[in-house]
């Protein structure tokens, strides 16, 4: 498990996708908060939560392109069938990608909200809040992409998990979003942004985490099926 997830996060590291997305997102956001394009009442009332929802933006996109270029590489390395072959398995390369991927879009995620945060025209989003929000979506984000992209091509997975993403900003359990128990489980399964770092949303989050990739490891198979 880890020495993928190590490579995983090697890769993200040296690619200039990293660097394009931070870039991106530190801008998108800095300028979204300073010009009060979104803002409806008071801008620096604003700025905290549109900060976090951009740099979890950034990090789920990094997370979802690691794995879906891993999963495609996987497929046609001959490395990766003979590990499949020996312990952990396919499970060790799962969760290793998982894990590798998640990591890395946390970490840019965090980047990104830091950078944004340098101006004092933006509130800084207090530091717990900003790391446990931004590695429970990247870790949401990476156990969808890895259930769909070991069955999935990774480009296929990679859109279905994104567009997850958009669904995932509707105020599910709320009428009309199907309000009550059932959109409650709706939006926990969903991956999306989220500003509140409160227990009761990350234990749900956190369930749906550790569901996808038990599905995920009850329907893997070897690289090369």
């Amino acid at each position: 498990m880890w020495p993928y997830a190590s490579a995983t996060l090697k890769s993200a590291w040296r690619s200039p996708v990293s660097w394009v997305l931070l870039a991106l997102g530190a801008f998108t956001g800095w300028f979204a908060a300073t010009a009060a394009i979104l803002a409806l009442s008071d801008v620096g009332s604003q700025s905290g939560p549109l900060t976090i929802s951009t740099a979890q933006l950034v990090g789920a996109l990094l997370t979802l392109w690691l794995v879906g270029r891993a999963m495609d590489e996987d497929r046609h390395s001959g490395f990766a069938q003979a590990a499949d072959a020996s312990g952990p398995g396919v499970s060790g390369r799962l969760l290793g990608r998982w894990a590798g991927a998640s990591a890395a879009g946390a970490i840019l995620a965090v980047l990104t909200a830091l950078v944004i945060s340098s101006s004092a025209a933006v509130n800084r989003p207090a530091s717990l809040l900003l790391l446990s929000t931004s590695i429970m979506r990247a870790a949401h984000v990476g156990a969808w992409a890895v259930l769909l992209g070991s069955t999935w091509r990774g480009g296929g997975a990679t859109l279905a998990v994104f567009l997850m993403w958009v669904l995932g900003h509707l105020p599910w359990g709320v009428d009309p979003f199907l309000g009550g128990a059932h959109g409650r489980v709706l939006g926990a399964l969903l991956p999306g942004p989220a500003t509140a770092g409160d227990a009761v949303s990350l234990g749900y989050t956190s369930a749906a985490v550790v569901g996808l990739l038990l599905i995920s490891l009850a329907l893997s198979r070897p690289a090369d099926s």
